[in-house]
C-alpha cells in the first residue's frame, strides 16, 4: 500500500506538467505573461491548469453511511462517481468554463466543493488528495522551468482528449522535440 502512495502522486505530478506544457503551447499569450513575471500570475496559471483538464475525470467511492442529497437517497455501502471534470467546467460555478482563462482566479473564493481537481471536501474528512499542495508547488516550479530555461517544438499531434480514461490522456500524449536548455 505505501508504494501505491509514491507511484500515484508522481504520476498525477507528470499528467499535471504535461497539461501545463500543452497549455502553454495553445495559449502562448500565457507564456508570455509567465515571463513578465506578473504578481501572482503563475499561481493562477497553475490553478486554471488543474481546473481546465483533468488528471482524474472522476473519482470513486463508497458511501459510510446512508443520507440523502437533492431528492435522492444514498444508501450505505453505495457505490458513488463524483464528477471533477463536470464540476470543474460547470456553468453555474466558473464563467465561461471551457474557455482557459487563468485571470478568473484572481477573484476566485476558494470552496472545497466547486474546485476539485483533485477531489472534493476538505483533506481531513473528504475525499481530496492529501498531496494536492506538493502538487501545485511542483506544477509551479515546471511551468517556470518550461517558460523560462527551456526551448523545444511542439510537432503536429493529435492533441484530443479522452474523458472515458483515467488517469485522462491526450491521445498524442504531448510530445516535444529540439529540446534545448
Amino acid at each position: 500500500m505505501e508504494l501505491i502512495n509514491v507511484a500515484r502522486p508522481t504520476v498525477a505530478v507528470a499528467w499535471y506538467i504535461m497539461f501545463a506544457a500543452m497549455a502553454l503551447h495553445q495559449h502562448p499569450q500565457c507564456g508570455e505573461r509567465l515571463l513578465a513575471a506578473e504578481a501572482h500570475y503563475l499561481d493562477y496559471f497553475v490553478e486554471e491548469v488543474r481546473r481546465f483538464y483533468p488528471f482524474f475525470p472522476v473519482v470513486a467511492a463508497r458511501t459510510r453511511r446512508e443520507f440523502e442529497s437533492k431528492g435522492y437517497r444514498f444508501p450505505k455501502g453505495e457505490r458513488v462517481l463524483l464528477d471533477l471534470y463536470g464540476t470543474n467546467h460547470d456553468p453555474r460555478l466558473w464563467d465561461e468554463p471551457h474557455t482557459f482563462m487563468p485571470e478568473r482566479f484572481r477573484q476566485w473564493k476558494r470552496s472545497p466543493f466547486s474546485f476539485i481537481p483533485q477531489g472534493g471536501g476538505e483533506y481531513l474528512d473528504g475525499h481530496r488528495c492529501p498531496g494536492e499542495w506538493i502538487t501545485v508547488e511542483l506544477m509551479k516550479v515546471a511551468v517556470v522551468f518550461l517558460s523560462t530555461s527551456v526551448r523545444y517544438s511542439v510537432p503536429q499531434q493529435d492533441l484530443r482528449m479522452s474523458l472515458s480514461r483515467i488517469p485522462a490522456l491526450l491521445s498524442s500524449r504531448f510530445l516535444i522535440g529540439n529540446v534545448q536548455i
